[in-house]
C-alpha cells in the first residue's frame, strides 16, 4: 500500500511538473485586434439589442499582471474604460483557458502571440456573449 501511494505521489509530481513547463507565459499587456458580441436585456429587464464586429465591441485590453504555473489572474478594460479582474487556468494542452471575472465566465485560446477570449455573463440584469482576438504588445 505505501508502495502504490509512492507511485501515485511520484508520479503526480512528474505530471505537475511536465504540465507547468508546458504553458507559456502569457503575463503583460494584449490588446484587441478583432471582436464580436451580441448583447440583450433579460425577460425581466428588457434592453435594446446589439450585435456588432467592430474592434472595441468587446474587451479592448487583457492585462496578465501575474503567473504561476498554469493560473494567472490580470484584468480586462473595456472601451468604456470599466475594468474588471479575471482569474484563470491553462488547460493540461497548455493553449486553452478558462477564466472567471467579476461578471462572467469564458474559454479561451492561445497560438503563439495571439489570443481568442470569449465570455459570457452571469448577470441577472443583462445577457452577452464575445469573443476578442488579442495580440500580445511587444
Amino acid at each position: 500500500m505505501i508502495i502504490k501511494k509512492s507511485q501515485f505521489f511520484l508520479a503526480t509530481l512528474f505530471a505537475s511538473s511536465a504540465f507547468a513547463q508546458s504553458v507559456p507565459n502569457i503575463v503583460g499587456n494584449w490588446e484587441a485586434v478583432s471582436a464580436v458580441s451580441a448583447s440583450s436585456g433579460t425577460e425581466d429587464r428588457q434592453q435594446r439589442t446589439v450585435l456588432s464586429t467592430k474592434k472595441d465591441a468587446a474587451i479592448i485590453k487583457l492585462t496578465i499582471s501575474s503567473q504561476e504555473g498554469g493560473a494567472f489572474l490580470g484584468e480586462t478594460t473595456w472601451r468604456d474604460g470599466i475594468k474588471n479582474i479575471v482569474a484563470g487556468v491553462f488547460h493540461r494542452d497548455g493553449k486553452t483557458l478558462t477564466f472567471s471575472s467579476d461578471v462572467g465566465v469564458g474559454t479561451g485560446s492561445l497560438i503563439n502571440d495571439e489570443m481568442e477570449f470569449c465570455s459570457a455573463t452571469v448577470l441577472t440584469t443583462k445577457n452577452r456573449a464575445s469573443c476578442t482576438l488579442l495580440k500580445k504588445v511587444k
